[in-house]
């Protein structure tokens, strides 16, 4: 009888996302009034997309985060028992209000504005981390940027006590230099996954930090000619930030995938999945799809440094990132167990 798999510790945002979408053409037409539409809502929030996705692929999956006590988190733990997730490790916090995304969109799906409530990330408890941790036992971590830079700190300090490795997802621009407040000197942050803006914000703050030559010198190498410019341009600072977290997936959207190995002193570069774009419905959580699918696979041997392993686990996240931009949702429910090695 094979042991059970330990599992995936997912430490991040959970919100609920409104999307509010005008029925008629033209800004000006929209503002100062009411307007005819249609208004979804939907669990969202990245830790909750990455938590979800790396679930339907396979692997046993935990969230720990936190809403208030209130309609959206009611909306947010009932909806999440309903696709099979277990909500036992996010905190209620009474004086908090839930996670919400606000956003408003034109008739033709262009975001015009919106409001990002994600306060309450800011309170989370993370004084009994050692506790949670000695009773999940997870195989690998991943956090995302919207837990402050301190509980980033205790999350990479308790993952080192551990010997677990970590995994960062930035989230965004602002949330991603976090993580430099005191997380990267911990030695657990093994892998990252920016997007070209993130690296880039990256790498300046990581200079300012701890200067402008990294311990990349020996490390040189260089990507196929058939990589896009995007991805040429960006190498340095992925083989620079790779000096501080060794292995660096470079998310480039629809110019497909860079991997940075340290470690091997290998990088690869991974053309994009084929896509019919008539079939995309919505953008929205491809990117954390594409990292909950890679955080499956690589829950079952989380320092593999086979690169043919690496191959399957980042065309598996690619194929993922497909099925959530060919949905409505932010994690494609036709994400499934055939995406696990």
């Amino acid at each position: 009888m094979l042991p059970l798999q330990r599992p995936l510790l997912v430490i991040g945002g959970i919100a609920l996302d409104i999307t509010a979408t005008a029925g008629s053409k033209g800004i000006q037409s929209l503002l100062h009034t009411s307007t005819p539409g249609t208004v979804r809502q939907t669990l969202g929030g990245v830790g909750r997309n990455v938590c979800e996705a790396a679930m339907r692929v396979g692997a046993p999956s935990l969230l720990l985060s936190a809403t208030g006590d209130d309609l959206a988190g009611s909306t947010l733990r009932q909806g999440m028992t309903q696709l099979g997730m277990k909500t036992q490790w996010i905190d209620s916090l009474p004086s908090h209000a839930t996670a919400v995304y606000n956003a408003f969109h034109d008739s033709e799906g262009q975001l015009i504005a919106a409001v990002a409530d994600m306060a309450i990330f800011d309170s989370m408890d993370f004084s009994k981390l050692h506790e949670v941790f000695t009773e999940i036992n997870p195989s690998l971590v991943c956090f995302d940027g919207n837990i402050t830079g301190e509980a980033m700190k205790t999350v990479t300090s308790t993952c080192q006590a551990f010997g677990i490795p970590a995994f960062f997802e930035p989230t965004s621009i602002p949330k991603s230099l976090k993580v430099f407040e005191g997380a990267t000197l911990t030695g657990a942050i093994r892998y990252t996954s920016p997007n070209q803006y993130e690296l880039e914000a990256m790498v300046d703050r990581a200079k300012t930090r701890f200067g402008s030559q990294g311990p990349t010198a020996s490390f040189t190498t260089s990507l196929p000619t058939n990589a896009p410019p995007l991805a040429h341009q960006s190498l340095d600072n992925a083989l620079y930030l790779s000096s501080y977290i060794p292995q660096i997936v470079l998310k480039l959207g629809e110019y497909g995938c860079v991997f940075v190995s340290r470690s091997q002193k290998k990088v690869r570069y991974y053309t994009p999945e084929l896509l019919d774009e008539s079939t995309v419905k919505s953008v929205t959580g491809a990117g954390d799809s594409f990292v909950g699918a890679i955080l499956a696979n690589l829950n079952r041997d989380p320092f593999t440094e086979d690169m043919a392993v690496w191959d399957q686990i980042i065309r598996n996240g690619q194929r993922a990132a497909i099925r959530t931009l060919q949905s409505d949702l932010a994690v494609g429910p036709s994400i499934s167990q055939d995406l696990l090695l």
